[in-house]
Parts: structure tokens; sequence; C-alpha cells
């Protein structure tokens, strides 16, 4: 009897470790990665934007136009906005940005082609290069926002 339970038992063990394991796997990526606020989609750290809103709470979005989305929707002024230098990763204050709108697409689902860039030299090489155009006064996204320090 011993020997027949050992016959059954190995093949439904190794099938839930074969099943098992994949959908492990699935699961904690899910876990580990930030999606967007606004969509869920993962978010690109190049392109990514975090707001603050007036509550203190942080929320981060895909691109440029689902954090827009997002702020049109809740129908408050956030108290800060960040967004991602593209050349250095790092974040900078949506107020002190270059902005480039090009032909290069950051998000195919929301057709989003708003660049940033902390350097103005570095957004007219991209506009230069890609037809596009540096967005100046109300053009700019986030513009009438409080300028503040970004987040640890």
């Amino acid at each position: 009897m011993n020997l027949q339970r050992r016959r059954w038992i190995v093949p439904v063990i190794g099938l839930l470790v074969v099943i098992g394991l994949p959908v492990l796997g699935t699961w904690l990526r899910r876990q580990s990665e930030e999606g967007c606020a606004l969509d869920g989609v993962r978010i690109d750290p190049v392109f990514a934007v975090r707001i603050i809103d007036v509550r203190g709470v942080e929320a981060r979005f895909c691109c440029l136009q689902c954090a827009a989305w997002w702020v049109q929707r809740r129908g408050e002024t956030p108290r800060q906005v960040f967004v991602t230098d593209e050349t250095s990763g790092r974040w900078l204050e949506a107020a002190t940005a270059n902005f480039v709108r090009s032909g290069v697409i950051t998000n195919a689902t929301t057709g989003n082609r708003v660049h940033t860039f902390q350097s103005r030299s570095d957004a007219e090489r991209h506009a230069s290069e890609s037809r596009g155009t540096i967005l100046t006064g109300s053009a700019r996204p986030f513009e009438n926002f409080a300028h503040n320090d970004p987040p640890n």
C-alpha cells in the first residue's frame, strides 16, 4: 500500500510545483511592481511622475498624461508635483522642469508625447532630434503648482 501511495503522491506534488511556481512568481512580481495610480500600468522610472495631494498622500504615475487626468478628475490642486529628468533619472519639481512635446511617444496607451528635462540644453537637443517643441507658459504641464523640494 505504501508503494502505491508513493506512485500517486509524487506525480501530484510534481504537478503542483509545475503549476504553482509560475503562479507564485507572477503574484510576487505584482506585489513588488508599483503601478500607475490612474490605470495600474507598470511605471517606467524614466517617465515617472509623483504627486503629493492636499492631504499629503503620494500618488505615482506612468506618464504626465495619466498624472494630468488624475488631477483633473480629483478637481483639486496638488500640494506638490515632481517629474523625472529623462537624462539623469533624478526627481525634480515640475515647475522647474523643461518640457518638450515631440514625436516620441512615452506611453502607447495614453499617447503621451511630453518629455521632461532638468537642463534646457537637453530639452533643446531632444526637441531638435525629434521634431519637437519646448513648451512654455500655460502649455507647460502643472504650470501653476507650488515650488517644493522633492520627497526622499
